[in-house]
């Protein structure tokens, strides 16, 4: 059996070693595929086992990075004084799917549904915020622990203490374990707040398609602002410009973010929605897909 050092900071690998302590025997069970403990116990002098030491991510069902993540963000959430900004939403929607899916297109439809008037709380804008660029360069913080701090931070402000949809969180299957405690938190203070997610699905090449034809749509925009000096400039990604880059992009979003919403999947409500065809025809199968759902949502809880 090969070992490291179990308590400075090294991982045992094997399935079960035995030590010895001033106290008795200490038995750690080791899960054999991620090499980390999955509960400690102690037998006393008197030969007698006391209940395990069980980590509290593996009590809170959740990797230890998505532990400490989401733990590092509370402690700091707490800290702060919030003088009456903070809320907890009637409902948070987390809308997620490929790029090209047209969330931002629709998400007002989904808005309708829940009776959101709020407008979408969209990932990739926070992102482009001073203090994440700042965390990032700091070496301080993982990326995961970065983004999960900033959406978590806004979605508990006052302003949407009504509802929220979520666009583009979580994209990591540690991101999705930090949704589960978020809920886990809200509940442990005695508060309600609706879960729901919501998938929009499409091929990689429907994705490609919209993609590139984003960025043709941008050029011409950028173009007339230009001429006319009237309007915002768009920013035009590399991906809505390059076939190979659209495609990448897709196929990043299915390794990294498929398992992250199978994980969502397992823990709340959750509707995918066809959202290919016209922009008619995708209005469609949301409001059928949502609505059936709710109806039935509904029905069940008289």
């Amino acid at each position: 059996m090969k070992m490291q050092g179990l308590f400075g900071g090294g991982i045992v690998k094997g399935r079960i070693f035995f030590g010895m302590l001033s106290l008795g025997v200490l038995a750690v069970t080791v899960g054999a595929a991620e090499g980390r403990p999955m509960a400690v116990s102690t037998q006393s002098k008197e030969g007698k086992w006391v209940a395990p030491i069980t980590p509290p991510w593996l009590k809170a069902g959740v990797s230890r990075e998505a532990y400490e993540d989401f733990q590092e963000f509370w402690e700091d959430f707490e800290a702060r004084p919030h003088r009456g900004d903070f809320a907890i939403p009637r409902i948070i929607v987390w809308l997620n799917g490929a790029p090209g899916a047209g969330k931002g297109t629709c998400s007002h439809h989904v808005a309708d549904i829940y009776g959101i008037g709020t407008e979408p709380l969209v990932t990739s804008d926070l992102l482009k915020a001073p203090e994440f660029v700042k965390l990032k360069d700091s070496g301080k913080l993982s990326p995961n622990r970065a983004v999960t701090a900033l959406v978590f931070n806004a979605i508990l402000s006052r302003h949407y203490a009504d509802g929220v949809i979520v666009d583009g969180y979580p994209r990591t299957s540690v991101q999705a374990e930090c949704v589960q405690l978020l809920r886990d938190k809200i509940l442990s203070l005695k508060q309600q707040c609706d879960f729901q997610v919501v998938i929009f699905e499409v091929s990689e090449e429907v994705s490609v398609e919209r993609q590139l034809g984003r960025g043709v749509q941008a050029k011409r925009h950028n173009e007339n602002v230009r001429k006319t000096g009237e309007g915002t400039l768009i920013e035009v990604r590399k991906t809505d410009e390059s076939p190979e880059a659209a495609r990448d992009r897709f196929r990043t979003f299915q390794e990294q973010t498929a398992d992250a919403l199978n994980v969502l999947q397992e823990k709340f409500p959750c509707h995918r929605v066809n959202a290919e065809g016209s922009f008619e025809q995708v209005r469609h199968q949301i409001y059928e897909a949502l609505q059936a759902k709710e109806k039935a949502r509904g029905k069940s809880r008289r």
